[in-house]
């Protein structure tokens, strides 16, 4: 005697696997954009005290994410967002062209 399978089984079964892709896409997708935008943001707020920082004529050259700390531009360590690790302080920072450049 042979079982069938029902063809609500089969829809269900289909449904359920495509939620579950769909639902997987959705937040592996918005994990790596979180990721993007907090590494911006913390890019953003390095360049922002480093370009004051030149503005106000207190830098000049190259300098270091530590002199921005010596200066009392950054108050607290600079932290990657992603990796949890504190940012070296020997990040060297450029100002040309009315640019910061950082070597990440």
């Amino acid at each position: 005697m042979e079982q069938k399978i029902s063809n609500f089984l089969i829809f269900s079964i289909t449904l359920i696997i495509i939620l579950v892709i769909v639902i997987t896409n959705t937040i592996i997708t918005m994990d790596r954009r979180h990721n993007e935008r907090s590494i911006y943001a913390m890019e953003s707020k390095v360049e922002y005290y480093a370009k004051r920082c030149y503005l106000e004529s207190v830098c000049t050259g190259s300098i270091t994410l530590n002199d921005l700390y010596t200066n009392g531009y950054i108050k607290d360590e600079v932290i990657n967002p992603v990796t949890k690790e504190v940012v070296d302080k020997n990040l060297v920072i450029n100002y040309i062209n009315s640019q910061i450049v950082i070597n990440w």
